[in-house]
């Protein structure tokens, strides 16, 4: 879909075609989801959050300037409570109730590997979400927006407020950050 059609049901929308929300959910929710799901590790803590989100986009759709800047307006305003859900799940103490054979912390295996190499794999991957975790939000966030949620540089630019340059050069160091991280972590 592209921004254009985005536009018009942002438009429709605020004309009282309260079905063309329904139609921006279903555009939005798998990306959202991923997001939320990242941050925060639980599927069910995910779903709420994501509910939230869409819930406080329906609402504050009034303070959208652009129609055609939905989709970087909303991933703002994912990010803003991915954040501050994040840091009063991470106060409560959460995130220390999870483990690595934690059937809520599902990690992909193929159907072939031995138990060895699932728990390796599984310890793999824990410490690449531990390094990623513990790195600065601005380095995070703009990783998982382009290697996790695959968005283009300009969606990117768009979303966090930046310029295309700083994009690229502040996801080449959180990448160069997160490869030392991970070499002190697996030393």
């Amino acid at each position: 879909m592209t921004e254009h059609d985005v536009a018009g049901l942002v438009r429709a929308l605020r004309q009282g075609d309260h079905q063309a929300f329904n139609h921006l959910v279903r555009i939005y929710q798998a990306r959202i989801w991923n997001l939320t799901r990242t941050y925060v590790k639980d599927e069910e803590e995910a779903k709420d959050l994501s509910q939230d989100i869409f819930v406080t986009a329906y609402r504050s759709l009034g303070h959208l300037r652009d129609d055609a800047k939905f989709g970087a307006w909303l991933y703002q305003l994912a990010l803003n409570h991915c954040r501050n859900r994040y840091n009063r799940l991470k106060r409560r103490g959460f995130f220390s109730n999870l483990s690595l054979d934690d059937p809520d912390n599902p990690i992909p295996l193929s159907q072939g590997d031995t138990p060895e190499q699932q728990l390796e794999r599984r310890g793999v991957n824990e410490v690449v979400r531990n390094a990623i975790a513990a790195m600065p939000e601005t380095e995070k966030e703009i990783l998982l927006l382009r290697d996790l949620q695959e968005l283009s540089y300009e969606e990117i630019s768009a979303i966090l407020d930046i310029p295309l340059g700083t994009v690229k050069s502040k996801l080449n160091r959180a990448r160069l950050a997160l490869k030392e991280r991970l070499k002190k972590m697996l030393e």
